[in-house]
């Protein structure tokens, strides 16, 4: 009798166990239709990427290297040196999607750079992003682009999400770059 009772506990738990994981991978959204306004600087789409560690979040590509007419680099900075830009400005699109029966529920972008300033030296930047709609701004700073900021949508309850996401460097005398960005997504079950 006892281990009759045993084997249909194990039996539930597994079961249980089954089904979570089921759960946990129907859980994942898409990210369709990414762009980037200014093709071959800056943001890349072409490299723009689910993160295999967490398929819920947009690893955000960069470019590199430089323009072989001008020597000028493609990276996301903006410096006074020696074949720099001056300025830096772009922006990447993309609609994301929940998988049925879920909603979107949070939406977090987070960008990571370096900056410098010494006494006399002038870099700045900021960041917007227009979601669902709904234009946010990200922040302003003069050597240190690092900023992370999240929408809530669980008001709302969308289960598609139009993201735009604006970025902006300018130096006169010294530097700032953006060295990487994602977007992190959190779904909920429309039925709860």
């Amino acid at each position: 009798m006892r281990s009759r009772t045993w084997a249909t506990v194990t039996a539930a738990v597994i079961l249980a166990v089954l089904g979570a994981a089921s759960d946990a991978q129907a859980q994942i959204v898409s990210f369709r239709s990414i762009r980037d306004a200014v093709p071959g600087k800056f943001f890349d789409a072409a490299t723009t990427a689910r993160d295999p560690a967490n398929l819920n979040r947009l690893l955000i590509g960069f470019n590199t290297g430089f323009n072989l007419t001008t020597f000028i680099a493609n990276d996301f900075r903006a410096s006074a040196l020696p074949f720099s830009n001056r300025s830096a400005m772009d922006t990447i699109s993309f609609t994301v999607k929940a998988p049925i029966g879920f909603y979107i529920a949070r939406i977090t972008y987070t960008e990571r750079g370096t900056g410098f300033t010494g006494r006399t030296d002038i870099s700045a930047g900021g960041a917007t992003w227009v979601v669902a709609g709904h234009p946010f701004s990200l922040g302003v700073f003069s050597n240190n682009p690092n900023l992370s900021r999240t929408v809530d949508l669980t008001g709302s309850r969308p289960t598609s999400v139009p993201v735009s996401i604006t970025v902006s460097l300018f130096a006169s005398t010294g530097s700032v770059a953006v060295t990487s960005a994602d977007v992190v997504v959190t779904v909920l079950p429309l039925v709860q």
